[in-house]
């Protein structure tokens, strides 16, 4: 194997891992709350902060199978690759620029962020079929793992640069958007070796239309199963990931507190993804996807019955523990199944699937928020989500074929 083809790709996921921490999971949710929107109410926030995510998600849905179709036919997926993540790191540094109390365009420039983020990773995604099917699930779960500690790490440099450079506690960190210009600086960097050293194969796409292409993937029931389940599932597991903060301020939990939370969940998520890849060997990929979407029902039980801030970080560990595997299994599963020659069209289509499942359940917590004034039935509801996924992926086994 390429080693700097290996590495360069894994060390895009600790680049943009960066923004998953930093932005989307860490500081936007807190300085939303207390400066971009700090007028609103605990409900009208949950709701803003829901909407803002699944607008993202919603133009996803719509463009991520044809630019996937497009970086096919031109078999160029890095300049696509780069266009987004150029994209989403400026819309993160116009962050840095907004004042307090314009929430509309704070949500706007971070619906922007969010679209970029994600429809880069529609490329990165497909990269992976340019390894040894063999090896899929190595491959994956080490980026995955490398992105939660890179992640980790730019989180606590983040911390400890505007703990030493703020006035009073790290309490202050809510309103300092100096984290925006960190995380965007921390991806640009850290992505340069993919665009140097990743070999840009030219492949004989056989793509004709989108519409052939989903009548391909219905006629074909070990994908389209899949894709359900995923549909399903992976919109728990975001939820999750960008609703979390949110949750734990409507608790009464400091942010400081939750912030530490998060470091757990990052820390954690390396070696447990990892980790969930050894079990994958040891018993099977599917096995060890189903062990993970069980973990996360459990989670969604203890989050309604939380206390304590130990509560939390407990659920915070169990979160990282399973987090990375389900995410990384997920990709190399569903690699194997699909045809080589259209592969970033079809992880466009696993992308669009899983970001408009992320419409959905963001705004299904913000809505039963804010309608039965209970932040803890709007995180329960989100355990549905992995009831149906586990049987769907159940069903969808039967239907499997042998890579």
């Amino acid at each position: 194997m390429d080693s700097k083809k290996y590495y360069s790709w894994v060390l895009y996921d600790w680049a943009n891992s960066a923004y998953a921490t930093i932005v989307l999971a860490g500081f936007f949710p807190i300085i939303f709350a207390e400066y971009f929107a700090s007028s609103t109410t605990a409900s009208e926030r949950t709701l803003y902060l829901g909407v803002s995510n699944s607008a993202a998600s919603l133009i996803l849905i719509f463009i991520a199978p044809l630019f996937g179709l497009l970086a096919d036919k031109f078999s160029n997926k890095k300049l696509f690759l780069l266009i987004f993540a150029s994209l989403s790191i400026i819309s993160t540094l116009i962050l840095s620029l907004i004042s307090r109390d314009s929430y509309v365009l704070a949500s706007i420039f971070f619906s922007i962020s969010l679209l970029g983020f994600m429809m880069s990773n529609v490329f990165y995604d497909s990269m992976l079929l340019n390894f040894d099917s063999k090896k899929y699930d190595k491959i994956s779960s080490m980026g995955y793992a490398l992105g939660y500690l890179g992640g980790g790490l730019a989180f606590v440099f983040t911390l400890v640069f505007l703990y030493f450079n703020s006035d009073s506690s790290i309490e202050i960190i809510s309103s300092n958007k100096i984290a925006f210009i960190f995380a965007a600086s921390w991806w640009a960097i850290f992505m340069i070796p993919l665009f140097l050293y990743w070999p840009e194969e030219k492949i004989e796409s056989k793509t004709t239309s989108l519409i052939d292409t989903f009548k391909e993937i219905k006629s074909t029931k070990p994908i389209f199963l899949f894709l359900l389940a995923y549909w399903i599932y992976i919109d728990g597991v975001d939820t999750i990931i960008r609703m979390a903060i949110n949750y734990g301020l409507t608790l009464g939990f400091s942010s400081s507190d939750l912030l530490i939370a998060l470091l757990v969940t990052q820390f954690v998520a390396f070696p447990g993804t990892l980790l969930i890849n050894k079990i994958s060997e040891y018993f099977t990929c599917e096995m060890a996807i189903i062990g993970c979407l069980v973990m996360y029902l459990i989670i969604t039980i203890l989050a309604y019955n939380l206390e304590s801030i130990f509560e939390f970080y407990l659920i915070a560990s169990l979160i990282g523990l399973v987090q990375g595997g389900i995410q990384a299994l997920s990709r190399s599963y569903f690699a194997r199944l699909i045809p080589y020659n259209k592969h970033s069209e079809y992880f466009g289509i696993y992308n669009m699937l899983g970001k408009f499942a992320a419409l959905i359940g963001p705004l299904v917590v913000g809505l039963i928020t804010y309608i039965t004034y209970d932040s803890r039935l709007g995180m329960l509801s989100i355990g549905l989500f992995f009831i149906a996924g586990i049987i769907l992926f159940n069903i969808s086994r039967t239907g499997k074929v042998k890579s």
